[in-house]
């Protein structure tokens, strides 16, 4: 059967536009398996990782490398003479082990903002999570922070960043973007003086900013759409009466939803130093018991040699709503980082005859295997060998998304005795017949989230109930504990585990828009734990269903294209 052209054309178009959602929300298909290419520590030293990433990496071949915990020195071993580290590569992954534990550095020597850091990352395509970068050069002596010290953690020139739940460490200009397009997600950065500073649109979403003196935590230098967008991030630190900054040249920074545990000046902004802001803003900002702050007193006026301008220091819920991850950081290529960010589930582990087991997953990279907490491998199987372990050894598991990064780990499992007589790795005897050998496997606490489920979406100001199972084989459970981005909200010591009390959960009432991360902590009476995450999102307006129109066309119908929206009736 031939189709009337229309028809083609209507085809085409239909399939066109899968196409497009498709590669919109990024997650259509499952990840090609793939190991990480190199482990620092096993593989050579960073230097070595540097140089294989440089012969490797490629638009098509994303490099991942891997760092197990430990302190690396890069300063020394790949830094110029004042230990600055460049990084040339585009389309690398660094992946730690442990956002506190896996630890880059550089001691720089000369202060400057761009002779210092840590790392300098002049590339694109990069991808960050799980680990912290220290420029120890003045960090921990606070006797020196009134002095000028420009020392840099990272650097970046390019587009495309991604850093996930990582930390910098560092005083004067912690973090400098040289224009880039950037995305932040459950990160922590440390300074004094201008520590995010630079140009680009650079999104941060549930960070921490910890401020170690009455100065100004950004100085951005704006020739972009959006500035600097902080949403649902933390403003920490040893002092309050700081600015959230000041204009280094035409700056734009907006921060939205705002937990503020210590609290500004009353004018929040600071005097610019070269030239007039385009615009300092907030949104719903809040003190440490989540009450509205009074923003009547934001600073609107600034002079700056014979340019004086006023804006309004505080955003309507109409302007608020566009500041969207999508809006600020999707471009010409339709980037989503928050979907590439996203972490796969905790696998739960059991030993099965000569083998550790899990449950496959289309959209896992690979999984990371741990035993006593330390690196042992990685692989693209569901499966470990047990055969060159110990009676008693304690594994983990993590799930690698397509980025690389590592979702939370297992159940921790402590390995039986393998039998002698097992040779096959499916748990299957040389007769063809289901193994029966018994294996004394002591497991850590498994908890699962009832409700709400992965992803879930609720509209502002929510308010959110939490059910969660926890259970373990031959033992009990001791309490489980539930947080809210890092913080405790309640521990529960028997079941059910439920937190729907109006007057002890006060953190999960009124939350105001932003994406949030739940976990929960299950003890057992041994004092083993085990853990599982999930995030859940608030949002201002209801989210549009995708919808396609795949019945044939009827005169009596009405007509949607993919995105939900009425179209007219198509021509024949």
């Amino acid at each position: 059967m031939h189709l009337m052209n229309s028809e083609v054309s209507a085809s085409r178009i239909l399939f066109r536009s899968a196409l497009f959602v498709c590669a919109a929300l990024q997650f259509c298909f499952g990840v090609t398996k793939k190991k990480y290419d190199f482990i620092v520590g096993v593989d050579g030293d960073f230097k070595a990782a540097m140089s294989a990433a440089a012969k490797s990496a490629s638009s098509s071949n994303r490099f991942y490398i891997f760092f197990p915990d430990g302190e690396y020195n890069i300063g020394a071993l790949t830094g110029d003479a004042n230990q600055k580290t460049t990084f040339p590569t585009s389309n690398v992954s660094f992946i730690g082990q442990s956002q506190d534990n896996t630890v880059l550095y550089n001691k720089s020597i000369n202060e400057s903002i761009g002779t210092t850091a840590t790392l300098y990352l002049k590339a694109d395509n990069i991808y960050m999570q799980d680990m912290t970068i220290y420029n120890k050069a003045v960090y921990g002596q606070p006797s020196l922070y009134n002095a000028t010290g420009r020392h840099v953690a990272i650097q970046e020139e390019g587009s495309k960043f991604i850093y996930k739940r990582v930390k910098l460490l560092s005083t004067q200009d912690t973090y400098y973007t040289k224009n880039s397009r950037t995305y932040w997600e459950d990160g922590t950065i440390y300074g004094t003086t201008d520590f995010l500073c630079g140009g680009g649109d650079v999104y941060f979403q549930n960070c921490t900013l910890y401020e170690l003196k009455v100065s100004a935590i950004s100085a951005p230098s704006t020739t972009t759409t959006w500035g600097y967008v902080f949403n649902g991030c933390t403003i920490d630190g040893d002092v309050s009466g700081y600015m959230l900054g000041r204009s280094w040249n035409t700056a734009k920074a907006t921060f939205l939803n705002t937990t503020m545990k210590k609290l500004p000046s009353d004018a929040a902004w600071g005097n610019p130093m070269n030239s007039v802001p385009q615009q300092f803003a907030e949104y719903k900002s809040r003190d440490a018991s989540g009450k509205l702050l009074d923003l009547s007193k934001r600073r609107k006026a600034y002079t700056k040699d014979n340019t004086t301008v006023t804006l309004n220091p505080v955003l309507t819920d109409a302007q608020a709503a566009t500041y969207t991850v999508s809006n600020v950081l999707k471009g010409p290529d339709n980037w989503q980082p928050q979907n590439l960010a996203k972490l796969l589930p905790a696998p739960v582990i059991k030993q099965n005859g000569p083998d550790i087991i899990w449950d496959a997953n289309d959209n896992a990279l690979c999984w990371v295997v741990f035993k006593n907490g330390k690196y042992l491998a990685n692989v693209t199987v569901n499966s470990y060998s047990a055969s060159s372990l110990s009676t008693g050894d304690k594994i983990t598991v993590r799930a690698a998304n397509e980025m690389g990064g590592l979702g939370d780990a297992s159940n921790a499992l402590a390995v039986g005795a393998v039998p002698a007589e097992s040779s096959s790795s499916s748990g299957v005897s040389s007769s063809g017949a289901a193994s029966s050998s018994s294996v004394a496997v002591t497991e850590n606490p498994v908890v699962k989230f009832i409700s709400p489920s992965d992803n879930a979406s609720f509209a502002a100001p929510a308010t959110v109930t939490v059910e969660v199972n926890a259970s373990e084989a031959g033992g009990s459970i001791a309490n489980v504990q539930l947080f809210l981005n890092g913080t405790l909200v309640r521990q529960e010591n028997g079941a059910p585990y439920q937190w729907n009390d109006a007057s002890q959960d006060v953190p999960l009432q009124n939350l105001a828009e932003g994406a949030y991360t739940l976990r929960v902590v299950a003890t057992d009476n041994s004092g083993n734990k085990g853990e599982s995450s999930i995030q859940i999102r608030v949002t201002g307006t209801e989210s549009v269903r995708i919808r396609s129109r795949m019945n044939p066309v009827t005169p009596s119908k009405k007509y949607f294209d993919l995105l939900g929206r009425p179209e007219k009736k198509p021509v024949r």
